[in-house]
């Protein structure tokens, strides 16, 4: 058993390299099982991951796994990531990667802090070449061998083992909910509503002093000509972390040219030219927290935009788009008040030694959860619908916080997200709101950044498959949920079905798209039944 678990154990760093990559032993591992010890030699290792070679002795361990287990395994030794040591070493030494390594070093039999050092130095030696690689991170570890902790390891392997489940049976199983006459894939195709409309409009890029003092860079696509009295309404775009307001002005153009009036920005705190800076050390690295203030910031354009276009504007009216970061942006303004005593409940997993928390959303929200916000209501009346994609919801937002959502809000999750994964950041927390005209969508193997437009050198399985597809179909979301909500243009009635408690699928592969105006808890407790560690 602790033979097939040390196996195990090296696919469970998959897990964990898209945030920061794992570690292994330099020349071999050792699995601890009590006094027990098994040792995987890693010569060996590297050389099956370079040419594919199996020696007798690893044949034995790779004997012990799936054959997409074992591709799975050479895959992640030989993955690259564009990263250099300098960006390394700063993000290691930035609170969120020092929450990051603390998670890792529970893996290690060695004391914390000199298992810190140990792994902190192999990730910084490996990335000297301008990338990071595993079997590099693995020859430049600092200590003969790395002892593992199987009784930590066991658990990691429970964990990725739910969540390869959730990944490969959620979609079918949220299909599965009906009963009775199943729902037929609708061939009304989102790319009708996708289409781009014919007004016209101008870009207006502008900047301003938030009440966080921050200078923050906005821009506004603003109607060429407003018929008398009747003003198109506002929607506002927010981005995620590590992104900037390119990555959804695709939407705004679209619905600009349908006659919104359109503003998007880059959060001071959490936009890639801010974090990239950080990493490259040409920056400060950014306080604890800050993204916490992002909806007032919102609140601060929407004051801008009223300022200087109000006469073409509503401003009274606004719709709000976020993703990631934003997408807890605009679950705020939506009237969701912040729960810091659920935020330190959830965040004390991360002090177990016996458990290590994978969730890069969770780890990113307990930067600092003793530092407790004073306003946790940042609610904007003039928000009118929202909606969140990818969102960052737990444990920032309760049960109770997000049963006081004020305004229709559509939530979008994918089923392919690790960054913020879809039945603990979106399904759980969709499932406690009672507003009336939310809806949840899901999207088959939807990645974190499907939705995003840009041309980051990163690897398919972040980037997700056909994102042309899945740009268009948040287009024809966005246009039906804005149109219906702040235009009273129902566009929502060709997507559904008659019965709310039913869910209806939208085209087909490779991102085939199911929605549902419902969700129950106990649905959600049929759907992954270990929902009680998640909320």
């Amino acid at each position: 058993m602790a033979v097939r678990q040390g196996c195990i154990a090296l696919l469970a760093l998959v897990g964990v390299i898209p945030l920061l990559p794992p570690v292994v032993a330099a020349e071999r591992i050792n699995i601890w099982d009590g006094p027990l010890e098994r040792t995987i030699e890693i010569p060996d290792l590297i050389a099956h991951a370079n040419n594919g070679a199996i020696s007798p002795a690893l044949q034995g361990y790779l004997d012990l796994l799936a054959p997409p287990d074992r591709q799975a395994l050479r895959t992640a030794l030989t993955q690259r990531l564009p990263l250099n040591a300098v960006q390394v070493s700063n993000f290691l030494s930035s609170p969120l990667g020092q929450r990051t390594l603390s998670q890792l070093v529970k893996m290690l039999v060695r004391p914390r802090q000199d298992a810190a050092k140990a792994l902190s130095s192999a990730l910084i030696l490996a990335a000297q070449g301008g990338s990071l690689q595993l079997t590099g991170v693995l020859q430049a570890y600092p200590l003969p061998s790395i002892d593992l902790n199987l009784r930590v390891i066991t658990d990691l392997t429970r964990q990725l083992s739910m969540r390869s489940d959730r990944e490969l049976q959620l979609y079918p199983a949220m299909l599965a909910l009906d009963t009775g006459t199943p729902q037929a894939p609708s061939e009304l195709a989102l790319a009708a509503l996708a289409q781009p409309g014919a007004v016209r409009f101008r870009q207006e890029p502008f900047s301003f002093v938030g009440r966080s003092g921050a200078s923050i860079e906005a821009l506004a696509y603003v109607p060429n000509v407003v018929p008398s009295g009747v003003r198109p309404p506002l929607v506002v775009l927010a981005p995620g972390l590590n992104t900037d307001m390119n990555a959804l002005l695709y939407v705004g153009r679209q619905l600009a040219s349908h006659g919104y009036g359109v503003a998007a920005l880059d959060f001071p705190f959490t936009s890639a030219q801010t974090i990239t800076a950080a990493i490259n050390g040409t920056g400060l690295i950014p306080p604890p927290n800050r993204w916490l203030d992002q909806p007032q910031t919102v609140s601060d354009l929407i004051d801008q935009v009223q300022q200087r276009w109000g006469e073409s504007i509503d401003t009274a009216t606004v719709g709000v788009l976020g993703q990631s970061l934003g997408g807890y942006t605009v679950t705020a303004l939506a009237g969701a008040p912040l729960d810091w005593p659920h935020l330190q409940s959830g965040c004390r997993v991360l002090n177990d030694p016996g458990r290590l928390e994978l969730d890069p959303a969770v780890i990113w929200q307990c930067q600092d959860p003793g530092q407790h916000k004073r306003h946790t209501l940042m609610r904007d009346s003039r928000v009118k619908a929202a909606v969140a994609v990818n969102p960052v919801t737990n444990p920032i937002f309760s049960p109770r916080s997000l049963q006081q959502v004020a305004v229709p809000l559509m939530v979008i999750a994918g089923t392919k997200d690790i960054f913020a994964p879809a039945v603990a950041q979106q399904l759980v927390p969709f499932s406690a709101i009672s507003q009336p005209q939310r809806l949840l969508v899901l999207q088959r193997n939807g990645t974190h950044l499907s939705f995003l437009d840009g041309k980051a050198p990163l690897p398919q399985f972040l980037l997700g498959a056909d994102r042309p597809l899945a740009r268009q179909q948040l287009q024809g979301l966005a246009r039906a949920f804005f149109d219906t909500h702040l235009r009273n243009i129902n566009r929502l009635d060709g997507l559904l079905p008659a019965n709310p408690a039913l869910g209806v699928q939208q085209g087909g592969d490779p991102l085939p798209l199911l929605l549902r105006q419902q969700l129950s808890p106990q649905q959600v407790q049929r759907l992954a039944p270990w929902v009680s560690d998640q909320w």
